[in-house]
């Protein structure tokens, strides 16, 4: 048995989930981690029916509520866990006209996205580095690489992962440790994020791909030590075309493709 343990974040569903999968596939404990106990109870059974043995541990927190990571982290801590794999998948969209979208909303956003990221990596980094072992996966996504019309503040957070991740990156060569950090842009993806984005009846969230093929890549780079996934061939066209088209034309295709009138 591997006596490694990976921490989720938003793992009860979608990305998280089946990264969770992965882990639990290679023997890893997993300490899933979502808002919400039962939904949580439900990951935990499924991974337990395929995988039988695995230490599942579960805790219920809210990342958008400022003092969840501490509370997280003092939690592993009591608990005598020593996180292993850190992955950072907690995150949610919201579509429409910045005008004309919840503030409220965008700033818990902005909170699980960005601030909630930055500080689990903060806690469970400087752990890693004292023993000079460990791996973040950080959740960008394809809009990290391009202005969102109609998802401006969802893309604005990934692209903040971006420069963040990839700073941090350079930094982990500087101190010379084995820790390592990867970067995982997703395209669209079939999970509940284009239905928790109000984004149901955009072009985006009928072109979706797996939410395992997504994790099963990412995974594989992640245990590498790879700096960056761009999972299937969708993500991958899409971050060639940031590097060729102008942000201009780059606006247009993504106003086209999440905005609700657009079918």
């Amino acid at each position: 048995m591997n006596d490694q343990t990976a921490l989720i974040t938003g793992a009860s569903s979608g990305i998280g989930f089946e990264l969770a999968r992965c882990f639990a596939r290679d023997d890893y404990r997993v300490v899933l981690v979502a808002r919400h106990l039962d939904e949580l109870k439900e990951a935990a059974r499924l991974i337990h029916q395929e995988f039988e043995g695995i230490d599942i541990v579960l805790l219920p927190f809210d990342l958008s509520l400022p003092e969840s990571p501490t509370e997280l982290y003092a939690e592993t801590t009591a608990l005598g866990l020593q996180i292993d794999a850190l992955v950072n998948d907690a995150g949610f969209g919201e579509t429409g006209y910045f005008s004309d979208t919840d503030m409220a909303t965008e700033l818990a956003m902005i909170q699980v996205n960005v601030s909630a990221l930055v500080h689990l990596t903060k806690l469970y980094l400087r752990d890693m580095l004292a023993r000079n072992s460990g791996r973040i996966l950080q959740l960008g996504a394809i809009s990290s690489f391009t202005p969102s019309p109609c998802q401006a503040v969802y893309a604005a957070t990934k692209a903040f992962v971006l420069s963040f991740t990839e700073a941090v990156q350079h930094e982990l060569k500087q101190q010379k440790t084995a820790v390592t950090m990867t970067l995982l842009c997703p395209p669209n993806t079939d999970t509940n994020f284009f239905h928790v984005a109000h984004a149901d009846n955009t072009r985006a969230a009928r072109h979706t791909v797996s939410a395992r093929a997504v994790a099963e890549e990412g995974y594989d780079v992640l245990m590498e030590g790879g700096a960056r996934s761009l999972p299937t061939m969708a993500a991958k066209v899409n971050f060639f075309s940031s590097l060729v088209l102008p942000d201009s034309m780059l606006a247009t295709i993504m106003n086209n493709q999440l905005h609700p009138a657009q079918r």
